[in-house]
C-alpha cells in the first residue's frame, strides 16, 4: 500500500512539474495539479482569494477563467484567503453538480495540516462545537478529528493533522482557538502567542494548509487523490 501511494504521489508531482512551465508562461499564481475536460485541480497559495467582492482585485476564479479563455468554470468549495492548499473546480454543469453532491454526502475528503500554539492534552482527539452562521446567527454542529505529528517545546508549537467531519465557516480556526490552542499566525481568532510564533517562524499568513483532497471523478468514477507540502514546512 505504501509503495502504491508513493508511486501515485510521484506521478502527480511529475504532472504538476510539467504543467508548472505552462503556468509560468501565463503568469498564474495558482498551480495546476491536474486538468481534463471535466475538472481542474489547483494549489492555492496563501493570501490569494478564491473569489473577491472587489472588481479591482484579482482572484483565483478570475485568473483561471482567463487561463481557460472564458471556458466553463464552477467553484465547488473554497479556502479562506490566508489559507493555502488544494481545490477542485468543475468545468461543466454536470461535473459541478456531481462534485457538489459529494460535498453534501461527505464523499469528498479534505485533510489539513496546521501549526497550533501550545501542546494539546491528547496526541489524538476530536473537537466538537456549535458554530454560529455569520449571516443569521443560527448555530450548527462542527466536528473535526486531529492527530499531533510533533510538538516543539522550544517554540511551544504543535504540528497537527486535521480531518474535517463538517464544513463550517472558519471551522478549524475557531475550534482550535476555543480549545485554547489558536493557529500560528491567525490574526482573527488568535492571541498574542499566535502572532509571536508567526513572527519567530517568519510566517505572514495563518499556518493552515489543505494538504490533501480526495474525491470520485464526476464522469469516469475513478478515485482521485492529491496532496501537497505546506509552505510553512519549507521555511
Amino acid at each position: 500500500m505504501y509503495y502504491a501511494w508513493r508511486f501515485f504521489c510521484i506521478r502527480f508531482l511529475l504532472i504538476a512539474t510539467h504543467i508548472n512551465r505552462k503556468e509560468q508562461d501565463f503568469g498564474l499564481k495558482s498551480v495546476i495539479l491536474y486538468e481534463d475536460q471535466d475538472i481542474l485541480v489547483c494549489y492555492k497559495p496563501a493570501g490569494f482569494a478564491v473569489q473577491s467582492a472587489r472588481a479591482s482585485q484579482m482572484d483565483m476564479e478570475s485568473e483561471l477563467r482567463g487561463y481557460l479563455h472564458g471556458g466553463g468554470l464552477y467553484v465547488v468549495h473554497r479556502l479562506d484567503q490566508p489559507v493555502e492548499g488544494i481545490l477542485v473546480f468543475a468545468k461543466n454543469r454536470s461535473a459541478a453538480a456531481k462534485l457538489g453532491a459529494q460535498m453534501h454526502d461527505d464523499v469528498m475528503n479534505k485533510y489539513y495540516r496546521a501549526l497550533i500554539c501550545g501542546e494539546m492534552p491528547e496526541t489524538e482527539g476530536v473537537l466538537i462545537d456549535q458554530i454560529a452562521k455569520k449571516e443569521n446567527g443560527v448555530t450548527k454542529h462542527a466536528e473535526l478529528s486531529y492527530r499531533i505529528e510533533t510538538y516543539n517545546p522550544d517554540m511551544d508549537v504543535s504540528d497537527v493533522h486535521i480531518c474535517l467531519k463538517t464544513g463550517r465557516f472558519h471551522q478549524i480556526r475557531i475550534q482550535f482557538s476555543r480549545a485554547g490552542h489558536p493557529l500560528v499566525g491567525d490574526r482573527r481568532y488568535g492571541d498574542e502567542r499566535a502572532q509571536e510564533s508567526a513572527a519567530a517562524l517568519g510566517l505572514k499568513n495563518v499556518a493552515l494548509c489543505a494538504e490533501r483532497l480526495s474525491f470520485i471523478h464526476p464522469q469516469n468514477g475513478k478515485e482521485m487523490d492529491f496532496s501537497t507540502t505546506p509552505q510553512f514546512h519549507k521555511t
